[in-house]
């Protein structure tokens, strides 16, 4: 692994390289052109006002600017706390109150949207924009599909419009250890909280990542789809790439015919996705042919991946004789990203891997965090990493410091270990519910669910009813199918396999399922579609 100095210094890309650093519809840029970009936003942000540990609220989809935004302030040593681009105003002026923003940068065509909070907080504002990545027809089209979001902007709020003034002097931060990047998580309790990360934690996983894919990345391309408030689309999509002197292909939306068409020309060889998005992928009939061949890995997580996607996905690519096999991984935002992966040198099916290079793995009781339970035993997680965060803001501490003064982080998770090392995840530890005394995991109800013949997803509710909690196993089906004959699979396949506590007691048929901006089953929703 390399020393954190060495880490520290691959935060930019590379000086001189004149390798792709970020595509973006028909922009490329090099690494080269993108150190000089973020050097001249680097001025133009100190000359607006922006200081050393100054909290920016950043939000924006995957853009060109705005990446060039978050090293420019990184470079300065700013705080950048990453939003939702679709974040509700209200829950944007809680954001900007709680992390103590003092500027705001969001792009043009979301600005109108948030005009109320911005003048309420009096927080001073700035926009970036994908118009400066776009060619003269792209921006003609984009100027006429937003034009209600577009009209009456004020030209001296654009970054890109600001002329320097003068000479800027800045001293670039060189503390990695500081904070450097807020981003909301769920928190290990299940209560949604804001992670407080540095640096040395954020480039951990990208130092890894020829560990991880088993070769030089140089040249070749990850793509960057996921958002940037999520740390497997920052550290992953964004940050990865750049340290290692390859590329990220951006992407405000998942564009399948982009995706291959990048992938054809060699432009793009690592996906990272989530579930939802692989089955997407599967379902378009598109993804299958040699140019397959070019991909070298397609990493999963966020969710768990029911195992007839990654068997159907792994196929196509023996198929195709490619390397692209989907492999899942595990992590948490407490981690910035992956801290566990399966990787072509050690897979096994239905773990989600081996611990990266100096990270650690404990499966604990209850009443013992000192002592690992042993392989093959079920328990609590703990990981001890480089990536672990700084803690939460304003929050309370989600660590247990050992005997020897090792910090591990209480992931809140369940799951347990084999005599090789993999990580077998179970379930959050709030998902453990208990019926008539016998711990019920709502996760093992919906991998068997998924084993049947004809569907796709499933979701299980425990419904905490006073008289007789219960649980509501919720099921999409796939398209076109006899929903009689896979119903009966789907009993017996329950019945076979559940002690009866875990059996059921409603069982519902969805077209789809609701989903979260970022693809994960959004259970609140699909609760309230069906009470």
């Amino acid at each position: 692994m390399n020393t954190d100095m060495t880490i520290y210094e691959s935060i930019l890309p590379f000086k001189d390289s004149n390798n792709i650093a970020l595509y973006f519809r028909n922009k490329k840029v090099t690494h080269k052109e993108f150190l000089n970009l973020v050097d001249k936003q680097a001025e133009k942000l100190v000359e607006l006002g922006i200081r050393y540990d100054d909290v920016v609220a950043l939000l924006s989809p995957n853009i060109i600017e705005c990446i060039v935004t978050y090293y420019a302030l990184n470079k300065i040593g700013a705080i950048v706390s990453f939003l939702h681009p679709l974040l509700p105003p209200k829950v944007l002026e809680e954001s900007l109150n709680e992390t103590q923003a003092k500027f705001f940068i969001v792009i043009d065509v979301f600005y109108k949207k948030y005009q109320e909070v911005i003048e309420k907080t009096n927080i001073k504002t700035f926009l970036i924009t994908a118009l400066t990545a776009l060619n003269p027809i792209e921006s003609i089209v984009f100027k006429k599909q937003n034009k209600d979001a577009l009209d009456g902007l004020d030209d001296k709020m654009y970054i890109y419009k600001y002329e320097l003034k003068g000479k800027v002097k800045i001293i670039p931060n060189n503390n990695f250890y500081k904070p450097s990047v807020y981003l909301r998580s769920g928190g290990t309790t299940g209560k949604s909280k804001t992670v407080v990360l540095n640096d040395k934690q954020l480039l951990y996983p990208g130092s890894l990542a020829t560990w991880i894919t088993g070769q030089e990345l140089a040249g070749k391309a990850i793509i960057g789809v996921l958002p940037l408030f999520h740390g497997f689309g920052l550290a992953m999509g964004i940050i990865a790439p750049l340290m290692n002197n390859a590329g990220s292909v951006l992407m405000v939306k998942f564009n399948l015919d982009e995706t291959i068409s990048r992938i054809k020309k060699n432009q793009l060889n690592v996906l990272i996705c989530i579930p939802y998005l692989a089955k997407k992928i599967l379902d378009s009939g598109k993804f299958k042919g040699s140019f397959l061949k070019n991909l070298i890995a397609t990493y999963c997580g966020a969710d768990k991946t029911p195992t007839y996607i990654i068997d159907e996905y792994n196929s196509l690519m023996d198929e195709y004789n490619s390397k692209g096999y989907l492999l899942e991984g595990y992590g948490l935002t407490e981690t910035v990203t992956v801290t566990f992966v399966n990787t072509h040198k050690d897979y096994k099916k239905g773990s989600v891997g081996k611990p990266l290079l100096g990270t650690k793995l404990k499966i604990v009781n209850d009443d013992d965090y000192e002592t690992d339970i042993g392989s093959e035993k079920t328990g609590k997680i703990l990981i001890s990493s480089p990536a672990l965060c700084v803690g939460y803001l304003n929050g309370e501490c989600p660590f247990y410091i050992d005997k020897t003064g090792e910090k591990w982080l209480i992931t809140g998770d369940i799951g347990y270990h084999d005599d090789d090392g993999f990580l077998y995840f179970s379930n959050r530890e709030n998902d453990v519910y208990k019926i008539a005394g016998y711990n019920v995991f709502p996760s093992l109800i919906e991998e068997e669910a998924t084993k049947v013949d004809g569907i796709n997803f499933a979701c299980c509710l425990y419904i905490s009813d006073e008289k007789e909690p219960y649980l509501h196993l919720f099921v999409e089906a796939k398209e076109n199918i006899n929903l009689s004959e896979v119903s009966n699979k789907l009993n017996k396949q329950l019945a076979d396999n559940l002690i009866k506590y875990s059996y059921p007691k409603k069982i519902t048929f969805v077209s789809r399922m609701p989903r979260t901006d970022i693809g994960k089953i959004d259970k609140k929703r699909l609760l309230e579609e069906h009470r």
